[in-house]
């Protein structure tokens, strides 16, 4: 979970073919061993196919701002309120801890989304970040251990708690994440859902706050498939 600046929101407004041999079939000539016994030799000397490119440090840090969703794409009446691409803001702070993956972050762009009011019945965040090549599973595994291992942990505005791992939404990437949990901010109780999925070194996480438990799950499966999306178009 991000370190949230949310304080006005909320006060102003994850066949093996067997090939049988008859006995009658002729023993295999001098010749004809030498030409099996060359088989493997070629085969082993066959030139591999080659890997597929890894993306560079800078075409990571271009696909971040193509990961996060838009207003359009959340829909709920919603509109960007705050933002934030600065790598002094925590991706990882579950249990109010620092963890070592920020480390390999090379860049971050995260977006906060609802609609005006006294008390934000629904809050939206989505944060796209990119790390060093071949960092982010790395970063990932420490993300997926933190929320397994915490429970209750307090913020700046409030006390996370209840915290479990939840299966991820469907349409959601192979390999994602999430977890659900409460968030009582300034006596306000908000159920919260965190969905975590990556590709290519890059991180899209997507954030809900709903009044329920089932509006929170619910908004969650239905941006998941979205924010796969992109992820899976960022880098083309």
């Amino acid at each position: 979970m991000p370190r949230i600046r949310l304080a006005l929101a909320f006060v102003a407004a994850g066949a093996i073919v067997l090939a049988g041999c008859s006995s009658d079939e002729p023993e295999t000539t001098g010749a004809q061993q030498q030409t099996k016994d060359d088989v493997p030799a070629q085969v082993a000397n066959e030139k591999p196919s080659e890997d597929k490119k890894k993306p560079t440090p800078a075409q990571l840090k271009s696909a971040v701002g193509k990961v996060v969703l838009g207003e359009g794409d959340i829909g709920h009446d919603v509109e960007v309120q705050d933002q934030d691409d600065t790598l002094e803001a925590a991706t990882n702070d579950i249990c109010a801890k620092d963890w070592s993956g920020d480390n390999s972050r090379i860049a971050r762009n995260q977006d906060f989304f609802w609609k005006s009011a006294r008390q934000a019945k629904l809050v939206v965040s989505n944060e796209a970040v990119a790390y060093q090549p071949g960092k982010g599973s790395a970063a990932i595994a420490e993300l997926k251990q933190a929320a397994a291992e915490c429970n209750t942990w307090k913020h700046d505005q409030g006390t996370m708690g209840k915290v479990h791992i939840v299966d991820p939404p469907k349409g959601a990437l192979d390999g994602s994440f999430a977890w659900q949990g409460s968030d009582d901010r300034k006596g306000v109780e908000y159920s919260y859902v965190a969905v975590y999925q990556t590709k290519d070194d890059l991180l899209s996480a997507l954030y809900v706050w709903a009044p329920s438990e089932n509006e929170a799950r619910d908004v969650a499966a239905e941006l998941a498939p979205k924010a796969a999306q992109r992820l899976e178009k960022a880098l083309g």
